[in-house]
């Protein structure tokens, strides 16, 4: 389906500069639902004369692009050769399942005027008559359409988060510079026995209750919006302040009234979750580097060159894992850095494993993915074996090389979500034996039971001039799709 954009530079006459503006405006037709409970449309005459419109004219519905052929004596086809705002009962012809009907509104239109003074659109407020009360519509629709729109047609423009998350189920109040209450929704209603409003809303002053005003007062007087959060006994207030002017000298306030306490609860729920996690990983942290403690004793004790090599590589895989838990208990959440890990366990090993006269440096390349803490243990046992091969064999006689380790975000031929770690050397190569007396080396077979049975992956090893390439293919699942979206 064509883009909104595409659609205005192929069906219209109008120049990059207007439909800049129309595009911008489209962008904020979802805040202006929100806020009038209306539907809201965005309408552009097309170069044969049809209408494109764009948005909805039922706040119940979200409509997409649609061309209409709609009669010259039509009400937005008056609106928009003459550039003047209409208020009016509208038929408007729909298409349904069982044909064409006509649809009666009431509507608000108001022009899209560029830089010249030129009316290039229109943005209509409509409910179908079947849907209103017109009493209600009549008195407090006009108010809240005019203002609404004139805040969509000049918005915080440094401050697009005032325009994002606004919905229905939030309190909306409409009020003059003075603190009159103009208009305010059902759901503002409910919160205004809370809040010390009088039960009548509108004609009251805003500036009468318990809510927090004080910034307020100041983003309408500054013309600058503000999101504050304000604490009311148990209750957890957002209060998003939108300043609309119109003329010189007319000021609004659009007041949005967002209740987080169930959200708040929820967040130190889970900071007492986080605490108590971190805790974990801070005291299992301690209990491996005991065992590892113990293992090097035993080591120093052996008179078995054999036994000390056992010991002393079960002794890097146990701090590898330590080292998993150590970077996770100073994080807020039960994840980590994969690169973080990958580099702190270079450097152990390199000062545990490497000579002084070496000079082998470890470069990291590509992504920095967050991994959750299971899984970090796995991968940080495999980087293990693999940078532990490095020095006791690729790099065993030599006293210079380059290693690189590369993290990929990539998807499968069958668009599965895959983590790509490659590693390369610079050493001596593969020997030519490898295949057949690689699952008769411990670290190897630690390195295939791990990437094929824990991070359900597989691994290639390739020779590749004096060096090795490693590549090491793991799905991602939903654990982390989660991690990495946010």
């Amino acid at each position: 389906m064509a883009s909104w954009k595409d659609i205005l530079n192929k069906e219209t006459e109008l120049y990059p500069t207007q439909q800049a503006l129309l595009l911008q405006f489209s962008q904020r037709l979802s805040f202006g639902k929100a806020i009038s409970e209306q539907g809201v449309s965005l309408l552009v005459q097309a170069k044969d004369g049809h209408l494109l419109l764009s948005g909805a004219l039922d706040s119940g519905h979200t409509g997409m692009v649609q061309k209409y052929e709609v009669p010259m004596d039509h009400p937005i086809q008056q609106m928009l050769r003459s550039g003047k705002s209409y208020a009016c009962l509208m038929e408007w012809e729909e298409s349904t399942d069982t044909g064409m009907t006509i649809e009666s509104y009431y509507a608000y239109i108001y022009p899209i005027v560029d830089n010249g003074g030129k009316c290039i659109g229109a943005c209509a407020f409509t409910n179908p008559v079947s849907e209103v009360y017109s009493n209600r519509y009549d008195e407090f629709m006009s108010i809240v359409s005019q203002t609404t729109f004139q805040g969509m047609l000049v918005p915080q423009l440094q401050q697009p988060e005032l325009y994002e998350g606004i919905s229905v189920l939030d309190g909306i109040l409409f009020f003059e510079q003075d603190g009159t209450i103009l208009y305010a929704n059902r759901a503002a209603k409910k919160l205004g026995d809370i809040f010390g409003i009088d039960r009548r809303l509108q004609g009251t002053s805003i500036y009468s209750s318990t809510l927090k005003v004080g910034r307020i007062k100041k983003a309408l007087e500054d013309r600058v919006g503000t999101i504050d959060e304000e604490l009311y006994g148990d209750i957890a207030l957002r209060q998003v302040m939108i300043p609309v002017v119109l003329g010189v000298k007319w000021k609004r306030g659009i007041l949005v009234l967002q209740d987080k306490t169930e959200l708040r609860k929820r967040d130190q729920e889970l900071l007492v979750k986080n605490s108590v996690i971190k805790e974990v990983h801070h005291r299992v942290k301690n209990n491996l580097q005991s065992v590892a403690g113990l293992l090097r004793m035993q080591s120093r004790r052996s008179g078995s060159d054999d036994v000390k090599q056992a010991l002393q590589d079960s002794i890097h895989r146990i701090e590898s894992m330590a080292l998993v838990h150590e970077i996770v208990s100073n994080f807020d959440e039960d994840y980590v850095a994969l690169r973080s890990i990958i580099e702190e366990l270079w450097r152990l090993l390199r000062q545990g494993l490497g000579s002084s006269e070496q000079r082998i440096d470890m470069e990291y390349l590509g992504d920095d993915i967050i991994i959750s803490s299971h899984k970090a243990s796995y991968v940080s046992l495999v980087m293990n074996e693999l940078f532990s091969n490095l020095f006791k064999h690729a790099f065993k006689d030599r006293t210079e090389g380059q290693v690189q380790v590369e993290v990929r975000d990539i998807r499968d031929a069958a668009n599965h979500d895959m983590l790509h770690i490659t590693i390369r050397d610079t050493g001596c190569g593969l020997p030519d034996d490898f295949e057949s007396t690689r699952q008769r080396r411990l670290g190897l077979q630690i390195i295939d039971n791990l990437v094929r049975n824990e991070l359900n992956g597989k691994i290639s090893w390739t020779s590749q001039g004096t060096g090795t390439v490693v590549d090491i293919w793991v799905h991602k699942g939903e654990e982390y799709a989660r991690l990495n979206s946010r």
